[in-house]
């Protein structure tokens, strides 16, 4: 059962009835928070990892997006993009005002730059980039809750406060318009349709059974970083798996996030086989294809640093004044 629009004391206050959809799991190391931005409400959420496996709602900010309503699709339509994201950066106010002169003032303290366009956005053909989380000089921006040119805008101690639970290239959020809610029994289905997914993914690649392997993947959209299509993939695999031996990989931290027929997931991944053994974080794209199945359109893969891949079992996260020096707060 699907809802939207339930007043969030009546979502949250009993946890255990209804669930946003797009969160399906959290980890404490790669995503221990997430922003879920709602653009009907102008509202900016902060969730965080709960260690029984539920997002738990801590915080709610007002927020401004773009001026203009819907998905963006161009370069310059005023669009906030709805989608799932990660933060790759943070622009501090010194560098906002060096960069761009008075103009810069806009910006407030800072800005956190999220990875626009993703695979998903680009196999809708979308345009543009330069969205950010940031803050204003002008506060009264937020009020009208559609003031930007495609950014999501907060206060300017809001933003200090949603600083301190930022990873970048870890803590995600989600844009949406509108977010659903499922009911716990259908919620937890979800999660387990993804994580069968990539449960028979990651067997049939520790069999190097290849016809299983490759069937996980879209015919008609994958494409590697390097723009590889599934016809060469498919090359390259299979003279891989024809190699003597089995991988042994094992999957931890895994996270997982929803938006209508699309999801990503990350996950710690460790691979070791008689020529490489490293550890490293993948993320795959998918979509649902005609069938409802779920598809892999894109897949990166980061090798952990050495503190990073040290650490098996992440320790608590805690909050801190990261991004802000002294005089900045």
């Amino acid at each position: 059962m699907l809802l939207t629009g339930l007043p969030l004391q009546m979502v949250f206050s009993s946890r255990s009835e209804f669930l946003p959809s797009n969160i399906v799991q959290m980890d404490p190391f790669f995503n221990h928070h997430i922003l879920v931005a709602e653009k009907a409400t102008h509202k900016l959420f902060l969730f965080e990892f709960n260690p029984g496996g539920f997002p738990e709602l801590i915080k709610t900010y007002p927020m401004a997006t773009g001026k203009i309503r819907g998905n963006k699709k161009t370069q310059g339509d005023h669009k906030t993009p709805e989608g799932i994201y990660r933060f790759t950066r943070f622009i501090p106010k010194s560098k906002l005002l060096k960069d761009y002169g008075k103009e810069g003032e806009i910006y407030g303290a800072g800005a956190f730059v999220m990875n626009y366009p993703n695979p998903h956005d680009h196999l809708l053909s979308k345009t543009g980039g330069g969205i950010w989380l940031h803050s204003t000089n002008d506060e009264t921006r937020i009020e009208k809750g559609r003031d930007s040119r495609g950014c999501v805008v907060v206060a300017n101690n809001h933003l200090k406060d949603i600083s301190t639970f930022i990873e970048l290239e870890k803590t995600s959020i989600i844009v949406v318009e509108k977010i659903k809610y499922l009911r716990k029994e259908t919620w937890i289905k979800e999660r387990q349709e993804l994580n069968t997914f990539l449960n028979t993914w990651l067997r049939s690649w520790q069999e190097e059974n290849i016809k299983v392997y490759l069937s996980h993947y879209s015919k008609k959209y994958f494409k590697t970083p390097t723009k590889r299509n599934f016809k060469s993939y498919k090359r390259y695999k299979s003279m891989v798996f024809s190699s003597p031996g089995r991988p042994d990989i094992v999957l931890r931290n895994i996270s997982i996030f929803k938006k209508n027929n699309f999801a990503r997931i990350v996950f710690s991944q460790h691979y070791k086989s008689s020529r490489i053994n490293d550890t490293g974080r993948k993320t795959i794209y998918l979509v649902r294809n005609d069938s409802y199945q779920w598809e892999i359109i894109s897949e990166y893969w980061n090798k952990l640093n050495e503190n990073e891949s040290s650490i098996l079992k992440p320790i608590a996260f805690k909050p801190s004044m990261r991004f802000f020096n002294k005089m900045d707060r």
